[in-house]
Parts: C-alpha cells; sequence; structure tokens
C-alpha cells in the first residue's frame, strides 16, 4: 500500500464533512418555521404565494453561542405552506461558536409536509478543514435523516480532489455512500513524488463503525504501483487514522518499482499510528510474485504473511511467510545461447523468505517441515535429469541481484536424480547424507554442485557406494566421493573397489579412483576371463594407485596389480577390455601362472603339471577370444628349471581349458636349462611332446655333457638327453664339437 493511497483513506473517513452537510440541512429544517413578515401585503402576491421576503436572516442559537445562521436573498413562502429561497448561504458553528462549515446554493425548496429540502444550482459546501463539495442538487429528508443527490459530485481538499456520480447520507446510521464512478487524485507534496489515484464503483462510508467500503472493482494506483480487488475495506482508529484494509475478492497488491505482485482471494493489510504498512495477510491461493531481469520467483500457500516496514518514499517488504503446502517457485525469464536453463522449487509446510533493505530481492529463504528443493530442466533432453533434495530443514541463501546462491539442507538428507524425460537412458541414483548443500551459479542460477557430509549412501540401479562426503558436480557428471576416518568405496553386482578418493560418473556406470586403489571383481569371468588364470568362477583382485573403471573397459596405473591366488599380472599399467576379453600390462611386467597345465605324458614327467610360469617384460597382452598370450620387449620366462628370454614370446592355450598347447619366442631367443644352453633367432615350443625347436642363423646349442652344436634347426626334449641339431637350407651346414667325458 503506497502512502498516498493511505492518505486518500485517511481523507475518505474524514469526507464525514458530508455528514456536517446533513446536519446543517438539519438544523435548517427542523428548527425554522418561516414567519410571516408584517410589511409585506398580500394583496401584491398571486393567489397561491402566503409572503415573499427579501434578504432574509435566521439565526439559531444556543445560549448565547450562535450555531446557525441562514441568509436567502429571497424567501417565497406559498399557501400550501412550502418554501422557496433564492440565493441561499447557510453557515454553521460548533458548540464553542467557531464556524465549521458553509453550504451556499441557487435555490432552496422546503416542504414541510413532506419534511423535505431541495438544494439545487451550483450547490457548494465548505468546510473550516479546506474540504469544497459541489454537485447541482441536494435533497434532504427530514424524517429519515438522509440526504441524496443523483447528480455529479466533486469534491476538494488540499492535495485530495475527486467526482463520483451520486452521493447519499443517512444521518441515522451516520452512512455516507458515493453511488457510482468513484476517482480521487492525491497530488504529492514534491513534484518528484508520484500521484496517486484511487477509482471504485461504489465508495461507502460507516462513520459509527469507522469503516471505508470501496467496492464493484476497487483500485488505487500511484506510478506503477497498485492495490486492487472487487471490494476494499478501511477500518479506522478514533483519530480517523487508516489502521486496516481487507481486500476481498481478485485482491492484488502490485509494485512495479519493487517489483513484486501479491494476489489472494482475501488479502489484509494492517498498518501502524503513522500510517506506515506493517502486515499483509492473504488466504485463499494467496500468490507473491517478483520478477527481476532475470528470473521469475513466486511464493505461494494457503497461507501468506509478509512483514513490512517504512521506506524512502513508500512500505517495503522485509520478510514473507507461507504456511500449509507452501512453495517459492523460480524460473529464469531469458536464455542464454549453450546455457540449460533451470526452474526451481522450494516446498515445504512452512516457509520463511526475507528481503534485502528496499525490498526488491530476496535475500534468504527457510523451509521446515518436509522441505524438498527441485531443479529440473526448463527443456529437458535424453541426456538432462532432475534433481531433488529432501530434508527436515533447507535453507537459502541469495546473490545481491537475488539468484539463488546455495541451499542447505539438514537433519537428514535425501538426493534423488532422476531423468527428465522417460524415454530417458539415464538411471535414476539416490544419495542420503546427514546434510547437503547445492551451490549454484552466480551469472545463470544454475546448479554447480551438490555437496553431501556424513554417512553418505548412494544408489544408482545396482551400483553402491559409501563414503563420509559426496560431491557433485553438474558440469563433469561426476559424484566425488571422500573420507578422513574411512576410506570411500563403490560396488555393483561385478565388482567393489575402494580408495583414497572415488569420482563417480552419473553418465555412464563408470568411476575413477585414486590412492591405494583396491578393486575386487567376483568372479574372473565378470572380467571377460582377461588374467588366464585359469579360474572363472574365483575372484579376481587388482591394485594399484590409480583407477578408470568402465562397463566394458578398466586401466589401473601406477604399480598395478592383478590377481587370482598365487597368479598374479603386474606392471606399470594394467588394462582390461571386457568385451574384448582381453588384458593388457605395460612397463616392469612380471607374471606368474600357477595353473597353467601341461599334458601329462611320459615325456613330460619331469616337470610337474602345475608348476608355475614365471615371466618379466615390457608389455603382456593376453586375448581369451584368441586364448593366446603375448610378452614383448625383454622378455624373460621361467618355469621350474627352465628359462627362456627373447624379444617377443607368444603362447597358445587350449580351447577350453587353461592348458598351454604350443609356445612362439622370436628375436635372440635364449634357452637354459640344467647343463643346457640354446641360441637362435626362433623357437617353438610344443607341450603334447615337450618338445623344442629353436632355428636360426645358426641355432646354437651348448651342452655339458654332449658339447656345442651349431646348426640352422635344433630340437630337444627336456626329458630326454639327446639333441637333434639338422640342416635347413640347400647348402648350410651342421657343426658339432663334443665334449670329451673326464
Amino acid at each position: 500500500m503506497t502512502l498516498g493511497a493511505q492518505r486518500w483513506l485517511r481523507f475518505l473517513a474524514l469526507t464525514g464533512v458530508l455528514v456536517t452537510t446533513a446536519y446543517l440541512l438539519s438544523y435548517f429544517v427542523t428548527r425554522r418555521a418561516p414567519s410571516r413578515p408584517p410589511d409585506v401585503a398580500r394583496r401584491d402576491l398571486t393567489p397561491d404565494i402566503e409572503v415573499v421576503s427579501n434578504d432574509f436572516q435566521y439565526l439559531h442559537k444556543e445560549g448565547d453561542i450562535t450555531r446557525l445562521i441562514l441568509r436567502a436573498k429571497r424567501d417565497t413562502a406559498f399557501v400550501n405552506g412550502q418554501h422557496k429561497l433564492e440565493g441561499v448561504e447557510l453557515q454553521t458553528f460548533d458548540a464553542q461558536g467557531q464556524p465549521t462549515g458553509k453550504l451556499t446554493a441557487e435555490t432552496c425548496d422546503y416542504d414541510p409536509t413532506a419534511r423535505t429540502s431541495d438544494f439545487r444550482g451550483n450547490v457548494v459546501l465548505t468546510t473550516t478543514q479546506g474540504l469544497t463539495v459541489k454537485t447541482e442538487s441536494i435533497r434532504y429528508d427530514r424524517e429519515a435523516e438522509a440526504a441524496t443527490t443523483s447528480d455529479p459530485v466533486q469534491f476538494v481538499r488540499g492535495r485530495v480532489s475527486g467526482e463520483a456520480r451520486g452521493a447519499q447520507f443517512d444521518g441515522k446510521a451516520d452512512r455516507l455512500v458515493l453511488e457510482k464512478d468513484v476517482r480521487t487524485t492525491v497530488t504529492p507534496e514534491k513534484p518528484t513524488q508520484p500521484t496517486t489515484v484511487i477509482t471504485a464503483g461504489r465508495a461507502e462510508y460507516l462513520a459509527r463503525e469507522k469503516r471505508l467500503v470501496l467496492g464493484q472493482g476497487a483500485r488505487v494506483t500511484q506510478r506503477g504501483d497498485a492495490l486492487a480487488a472487487q471490494t476494499l475495506i478501511a477500518q479506522l482508529d478514533d483519530a480517523q487514522r487508516l489502521r486496516r484494509v481487507e481486500a476481498q475478492t481478485a485482491a492484488t497488491l502490485q509494485s512495479a518499482e519493487k517489483g513484486f505482485v501479491l494476489t489472494a482471494s482475501v488479502l489484509t493489510f494492517d498498518f501502524d499510528p503513522l500510517g506506515g504498512l506493517t502486515q499483509a495477510v492473504g488466504t485463499g491461493q494467496p500468490v507473491l510474485r517478483q520478477q527481476t531481469g532475470t528470473e521469475h520467483r513466486e511464493v505461494t500457500g494457503e497461507r501468506l504473511e509478509a512483514s513490512f516496514t517504512r521506506g524512502a518514499n513508500a512500505s517495503e517488504i522485509t520478510r514473507a511467510q507461507a504456511t500449509g503446502n507452501a512453495h517459492l517457485h523460480i524460473e529464469p525469464v531469458s536464455t542464454t545461447a549453450g546455457r540449460t536453463p533451470e526452474r526451481k522449487n522450494l516446498q515445504s509446510d512452512t516457509l520463511r523468505v526475507t528481503f534485502a533493505p528496499g525490498g526488491q530481492v530476496m535475500q534468504s529463504a527457510e523451509a521446515d517441515g518436509a522441505a524438498v528443493l527441485t531443479v529440473a530442466p526448463l527443456a529437458p533432453t535424453p541426456r538432462s535429469e532432475s534433481k531433488i533434495l529432501r530434508a527436515p530443514r533447507l535453507t537459502a541463501d541469495f546473490y545481491p541481484d537475488g539468484k539463488v546462491q546455495t541451499c542447505t539442507a539438514t537433519g537428514g538428507v535425501e538426493m534423488r536424480a532422476e531423468p527428465a524425460l522417460d524415454n530417458s537412458l539415464r538411471i535414476p541414483r539416490r544419495t542420503t547424507s546427514d546434510r547437503a548443500e547445492a551451490t549454484f551459479d552466480a551469472a545463470q542460477g544454475e546448479l554447480v554442485r551438490i555437496v553431501q557430509t556424513g554417512q553418505v549412501a548412494f544408489e544408482e540401479g545396482p551400483r553402491q557406494a559409501r563414503a563420509e562426503q559426496a560431491t557433485f558436480l553438474r558440469a563433469q557428471e561426476v559424484v566425488e566421493l571422500r573420507g578422513r576416518e574411512k576410506r570411500p568405496v563403490v560396488w555393483d553386482e561385478t565388482l567393489r573397489a575402494e580408495a583414497r578418493e572415488l569420482d563417480l560418473s552419473t553418465a555412464a556406470r563408470s568411476h575413477v579412483a585414486r590412492g591405494d586403489v583396491r578393486t575386487t571383481y567376483y568372479e574372473a569371468r565378470q572380467t571377460g576371463n582377461t588374467g588366464m588364470f585359469g579360474q572363472p568362477m574365483a575372484p579376481v583382485f587388482i591394485t594399484a594407485q590409480e583407477a578408470q573403471v568402465e562397463p566394458q573397459r578398466a586401466v589401473f596405473t601406477g604399480e598395478a596389480r592383478c590377481w587370482q591366488g598365487d597368479s598374479f599380472v603386474r606392471g606399470d599399467r594394467l588394462e582390461l577390455f571386457k568385451a574384448d576379453r582381453r588384458l593388457t600390462a605395460t612397463g616392469h611386467v612380471s607374471t606368474a601362472f600357477y595353473r597353467l597345465a601341461r599334458p601329462a605324458s611320459p615325456k613330460a614327467a619331469s616337470t610337474p603339471e602345475d608348476a608355475p610360469v614365471f615371466g618379466t617384460a615390457q608389455t603382456f597382452t593376453y586375448s581369451d577370444v584368441e586364448r593366446r598370450a603375448r610378452y614383448t620387449g625383454d622378455v624373460r620366462l621361467t618355469q621350474s628349471d627352465t628359462t627362456l628370454t627373447a624379444g617377443e614370446v607368444e603362447i597358445e592355450l587350449a580351447a577350453r581349458e587353461n592348458r598351454l598347447e604350443r609356445l612362439t619366442a622370436t628375436n635372440q631367443v635364449v634357452i637354459v636349462q640344467p647343463g643346457r644352453r640354446v641360441t637362435g633367432d626362433l623357437a617353438r615350443y610344443t607341450a603334447a611332446d615337450d618338445r623344442y625347436v629353436v632355428v636360426g642363423n645358426l641355432a646354437r646349442v651348448e651342452d655339458v655333457e654332449r658339447g656345442v652344436s651349431v646348426a640352422p634347426e635344433i630340437s630337444f626334449v627336456k626329458s630326454e638327453g639327446s639333441v637333434r641339431a639338422s640342416g635347413g637350407a640347400k647348402g648350410q651346414r651342421i657343426r658339432t664339437t663334443y665334449q670329451p667325458k673326464p
């Protein structure tokens, strides 16, 4: 409510000067019985005229105090008892004899039978309080103590002026009614201040009840501010000061300067003794709307209370409280290219909003009782999702321009992220914690991150996690899990992982782990049997300094080690390709395979079937699809008492069991067995007959018992003492040097 509107309402309360008008008329019609002047002769008058008097004056006193003076330039008394006064002037005085007002009119008709008086022609009422009322006619009924006019009425008092069509005054009830087209204008004290205009279809003032009713569509406007309703009821105090206004049916309080609109079925306004608005209460679907250049904000509830304080030019809103299904809805007005605009809705049983000084922007909000914050995209896509934060209590702080800065949830928090579209491929996720804080971007008001602390539990389909703290980063679409006392852990139906830091991707079922990473695949087959470990149903363990795990691919770096039982693969970097069923290790690779079986045969009896194979190389690759393993770069393999070194070694396994079938080594091959050393360019080993075949230019075997042989091809069986050297291409020779026995 603007100050101008308050002044106008106080003025209307003082429009009881029309009450004074009625009393002036009452004095005239009840206390004056026109006398017949003796100097007027009947013979000069027409038959219907009894007497005519000029320069008539009537003085009424109470004791020595003059209370009324009636003057008329001409008084015509008719035979039927009626009188007609011309050039009428009526003055009234208070009990101390001080002037209170004056009424003038061109004529006044008085009918003592009907006890009515009609003032006509340029009727003007003035009071010592500075009020002037003008109309063309006023009829006064003595019995009813009522004054009426159907003509236009104009009134002026200081900076207040107005008009209406038709007026009624009921003296018995002290009731004043302006019948139609009520319009009042209040000019400001200073030229820089705004003008106030009040309009209504009808106005009624009840003096005894000190109540003013503006009906049939009442509206108070000042610059861009407006108070409107079908009916406005103003309550005054004994000093005729405005104390309460009730706006009924489609009530609206709008401030263009402050950028807010308050609407409800019923709005009730309370004022302080100086006329300043202190409180507004809305019931019946109340809504407080506020709009800036970038956002539209709306507070709703079953009941809405707004508190105001006196500002420089008008009352300023300081606080609003909504109760019963309360909402604070925030939506961007415009969008920026490349951004994803979001709407925000804060819901609770009770919602309190505080405004910054000046009342133009929100400063903070408190939501108590089943509080829910929902952040949803305005234009959802298959990749977008809505964030829902639930807690017993939510508090929000705003940037200086009114955009939400942070929202803090306490008392046990649930955060849900749900696909914005039904056909989205995203999986809903849920995170619970003791506390949460959501942070929003200062430029666009978009959600930036959500930090949850205290007993964090994360769920996303089959994937679950636990941590002391979880931070959702919207731009990266990542949930960062951290902990001081307990390391964060994540698991699903295939694996479990823990580390000092875990980052879970929300766009895909993947995660990044850092710091003493420990991963367990519940079954080797869930890795695609990538380890050549021979037990598809047994778990596989992996440790590293860092890991990046995706549904079909995992990369482990920094002292990475993968093992099952006693078998392991170790390197600077390990990569698992689940779909391809392939494992790659690079950098300082070492391996040990304890379940790499060999065929049982009399020839291989000297080498146990489950003798472990140890290896080192620069890289190691195993493909379960090809049933093939490859070592490259400074390869060294050891099984039992046999050692093989080469530039590259390829191992082939049986199709359906973890059994060695053949081995191929190339590039500076060296095989060392007890009492024997074989070198060549290429070596092949077949497990079925436990035979090595070494070729080269030239292959060489050194045997402590049989001497040295050099040939294009050398073959031998470890369990047998003989070595066979043979020629390769035509013209190549075999040379053998025998070592004599001592």
